[in-house]
Order: structure tokens, then sequence, then C-alpha cells
């Protein structure tokens, strides 16, 4: 348990951000105590931290570290002029806690101060407003304390992204998906996924009501002339759906938004879920892409993480679908699985190397609550040092070999290490629709249960989200009601170009 108390500000939630950077999903209480209380609030939690804020002139957080009842340490963070938006504050109580607790366990992290999903995002905006790029590389280490090496990689992939987000069209829209069914469940997964063995006696209505979704509001967009750039349909595991149910929904997709689209993306993540009836079904449909996961080659973690397949399934998969015609396969693997070295990541990258995928999306193992592993392994996944970072270095050495390069990046909770997810790809060969999702300046029209639109208002740095109720059976019975919802927000669009 880790108490804090907050002095002449309320900035709990940044606070809590960095201190969750150093100590995991830890208890955090708050004290009201006043200082000269502080040994009784120091006797109640083996760590305590004052964060004080001093407004004269120049702005200035100082805060303070006790272990065991002794101050440790303090560290002081001012503006650089005499008046602090909240914004601004938000962020020097940021900096004083990180500087203070990188100085007392003598560690840094990559992002700095940065705990958002979207840091390549804050780059876009400075490139937005003609910043040069020496200037922004200066102000992500300056500002946000990012190391080198990543502020380079933040800005080598704006440049990259920024011929296919650029420039932005309100009608140009995408669409994504959600097949909440998977083979079996994962035990790091948090997304919508059930089993569809348990679950199966829902599927049948569920696609109905999901084409219902599909056709409904499809109406709105095409009588306002809307394009369809990408279309992503994930999970769950869109494959652990039969042959002729995924026929019939890319069908109603098609006779929806008329099949003009650059680019359609369809995960076919597990291996133990794919047939050659349904890569026939999905090559002859026109799916551009697919994704085929492992998340690892080495057998023994399959096994521990709650998958059905062994690493060999993958590869017949894999080869599986080149024989049907797909020329553009993805494969996602996560670094810092639970036993997992470099040595075993090596064995992975070896593996994948020999089936040549046209890209490659390397994920940090981030740990939800919604997610199966426990809090023993997340705590001792992040007090390892080196080892998942030592694993990301050698993933971008490796894959850059390959012939590919990082091409999008996002960034979640709760991952070890505080570290990153990249997609790499071979030139021409990029998911227009994951550099559109993760940067914002897209609208995305989002169809199924848990799914999330978000209507995109540019002009005014705005956007506006409808969520899509996430149980499946109250999805079946509250479709009109979420229908409705849709509608009213994707009516914020405007119209003109």
């Amino acid at each position: 348990m880790i108490g804090i108390r907050l002095v002449n500000h309320d900035y709990y939630n940044e606070a809590a951000d960095i201190i969750r950077m150093y100590f995991g999903k830890c208890e955090i209480v708050r004290s009201e105590r006043a200082l000269a209380d502080s040994q009784s609030s120091l006797q109640d939690n083996n760590i305590f931290i004052i964060s004080r804020l001093e407004i004269a002139g120049k702005s200035a957080v100082c805060t303070s570290i006790y272990q065991e009842l002794n101050k440790q340490e303090k560290a002081v963070e001012e503006s650089s002029t005499e008046i602090a938006d909240d914004k601004a504050l938000k962020q020097l109580v940021k900096k004083s806690m990180y500087k203070l607790l990188a100085g007392v366990f003598n560690r840094e992290y990559p992002w700095g101060i940065l705990t958002g999903i979207r840091p390549v995002k804050i780059v876009h905006e400075l490139m937005n407003n003609m910043i040069p790029p020496a200037n922004i590389q200066e102000r992500l280490v300056g500002e946000y304390l990012v190391s080198r090496d990543r502020a380079e990689l933040a800005l080598k992939i704006a440049g990259i992204e920024r011929p296919f987000i650029y420039p932005y069209n309100n009608k140009v829209i995408s669409i994504y998906i959600g097949i909440p069914f998977c083979p079996s469940r994962c035990h790091y997964c948090s997304f919508t996924s059930n089993s569809i063995s348990a679950y199966g006696r829902y599927v049948k209505p569920y696609l109905e009501n999901l084409m219902e979704e599909i056709r409904r509001v499809s109406e709105f967009l095409n009588n306002n002339g809307f394009r369809v750039q990408t279309i992503y349909m994930g999970g769950g595991t869109p494959t652990a759906l039969s042959a002729l149910q995924l026929e019939r929904l890319i069908k109603c997709i098609g006779q929806s938004f008329g099949r003009q689209e650059e680019e359609f993306t369809c995960e076919a993540g597990r291996p133990d879920s794919i047939t050659e009836e349904k890569l026939q079904v999905l090559y002859e449909n026109k799916i551009s892409r697919i994704s085929i996961n492992p998340q690892t080659m080495n057998d023994s973690t399959l096994k521990s993480i709650g998958r059905a397949h062994d690493a060999e399934q993958v590869a017949e998969s894999f080869r599986l679908a080149r024989s049907v015609g797909f020329n553009n396969i993805n494969m996602d693997i996560i670094l810092g699985l639970p036993g997992e070295t470099l040595a075993e990541l090596v064995h992975t990258l070896e593996e994948i190397n020999k089936l040549d995928p046209e890209s490659v999306t390397v994920h940090t193992l981030a740990l939800k609550r919604a997610s199966a592993l426990n809090e023993k392994h997340m705590k001792g996944a992040l007090l390892d040092d080196e080892n998942v970072s030592r694993m990301m270095k050698y993933a971008k050495k490796f894959l850059g070999d390959m012939g590919m390069y990082p091409y999008y990046l996002y960034r979640q909770k709760h991952m070890v290490q505080n570290l990153e997810n990249i997609g790499f790809s071979k030139k021409g060969f990029e998911c227009i629709y994951n550099m559109q999702i993760i940067e914002e300046r897209q609208t995305i029209a989002a169809f199924g249960a848990d799914a999330v639109t978000k209507v995109v208002i540019n002009r005014e740095n705005r956007i506006e989200r409808q969520h899509n109720i996430k149980d499946i059976k109250l999805y079946i019975e509250n479709i009109d009601a979420m229908i409705k919802k849709k509608l009213d927000v994707l009516k914020q669009i405007p119209l003109e170009e």
C-alpha cells in the first residue's frame, strides 16, 4: 500500500499514473492529514509521498517520499513561465513525481511521463503547428522526458503515417466489425471474447442483429455520400464462425457499403479456427489482408497461456493461406509472456522468418483486470529491469533485417516495463486501418458487441464516441437503441468537405 497526500492541488490521477509505473497495480491511499500529522500516516503505509504545488511567480511542484518513517528524497519541478494553465500544472506534477521515483529507484522509462496510448499523435499535432522535426524531438525529450531513441522512433513513424492519414476528408471513413467469439479464451486476453462452444447458441441471433445494424446504419452513410476507405473485421476471432456464416456476413457488408474500399482485413488469429474452406471464402470474397497470430512459436508457452494449438499448426495455417492465394499476411507476437526470455523470442522470430509474412506486429504484454493471468506475474514482470526491453530491441533489429520497418505504434496501461506495441511492415503492406484508428483523424463506424464508434470532428479537434453494449445477450436485446445512438453520433459529422 502506498499513501499519498496532495497539497494545494488535486491532480491525483496524474500522480497515480506515475506511481503505478513503478509499483504496478498497487493500492494508492489518499490522505488529507496535515503535514504535522504525517507520522501516523507513515505508520499505516510503508511508502508515503507528498506532492506540493506552490504558486509564487513561477509555479513549482515539490514531491517528497518517505520510506519506513524516513524522508528519502525530494524532487522539484518548476514552470518556465509565471503563468501556467491546468495542462501545464498537471505536467509539472507528473514530472516532479517521475523525477523523484526515478531518483529513488535508479530507473527511468523509455516514454518518460507519457501514459496515454498515442504518443505519435503528439508528434502529428506539433507537425501540424509547423514545428521543425529537430524541435519536436527536443520537446519530447525535455517536456515529456522521453528517451532520445523513442523520440526518434515517434518522429520516424509520424513521417511514415502522414501520407496515409493526411489530408483528412470528413466523408471518408473506416468500418470495424466485431466478432466476439473465439475457440477458447487466452489467459492474457481482456477483449470481448466468448468461447464458441459455451456461447454457440448466441452465434446465429448475434449475426442477424449485427447484419441489421450494418444495413440500417449504412443507409444513412450512403445517402449522405460517405466513402469507406478500409474495413477491419476483428474480435474475438472472426474465423471462429463457420465458412457459411463468414460468407453471409461479408456479402452483407458488400451489399451495404459497395466494396469499393482500399483495404479489407480479417483477423484469422487462432490457427485452431482456420480451415481451407474458410480461407477460400475469405479469398474469393476479396479480403485483401489477413492476420494469423501465433503470439509465440514455443509450444510450452502456448499451452501455458491457453492456446489450443502448437507452433506447427501456425506454420501449417500460414502455408495453407499462401496456397489459397493470400499475399498480405500479418503475424502478431507478444513480448513478456510467462517464462519467456530472449532465447524464446529468438526462436519465435526465426520460425516467423521462415514463413516470410508481409508484416509483424510486436506487442508488449499488458495485463488488465479482465485477463486471467494473475497479479503475481504482473508484479514480477514489472520489476524485471532488462528482459523485455532486450527482447524489444532484438525484435526491432531482427525485423529490420527481414526488410520491415515500423509504421505505427501505440501503448496501453499496465504494459510490462512501460514499453509499446509496434507494427512492422514491408513497404507497400502497411495496414491503413491500424494507422487511422490509432491517430484518430478519421471517423470509424464500429458494429457489434462492445464496438466503439468514434466520430472525429477535426475542425473542432473533438471526438464523439458511441459504445455498443458488451454483453452479447444484451446487445441482441437492445439492437434498436444502439442503432439510434450510433446514428445520432454519426449525424454530428460535418457534411461539407
